[in-house]
């Protein structure tokens, strides 16, 4: 399982985004900061969380086969998205393949 000791802290994801492999599954975490729109509020960074099969990458990996949450870009919002990323694994367990290939 992933731990939230593993993702890092906050100022990094304000650079880059984080990817991992995790028994068949990769995850990808991403800081998205949405630009607001004329005359409106501005709208929070949030994490943008993705799941997918591997081996591959995920501009490789049909968006059909790809699970997606957002979560507040905070501590919180971070722990959240670990919780995410681990019940994903055990809910679709089936689907990852059971030996890293690339």
């Amino acid at each position: 399982m992933l731990t939230y000791e593993e993702v890092l802290n906050m100022n990094y994801y304000k650079k880059t985004s984080y990817t991992g492999w995790m028994g068949g599954m990769r995850f990808l975490i991403k800081r998205e900061t949405p630009e607001a729109e004329e005359g409106k509020d501005p709208i929070d960074p949030f994490f943008h969380v993705w799941v997918w099969p591997g081996p591959y990458i995920f501009d490789l990996t049909p968006a059909d086969q790809k699970y997606t949450a957002r979560f507040p870009f905070t501590e919180e919002g971070k722990k959240l998205a670990v919780d995410w990323i681990n019940e994903q694994y055990e809910a679709h367990m089936s689907e990852w393949p059971k030996k890293k290939t690339g």
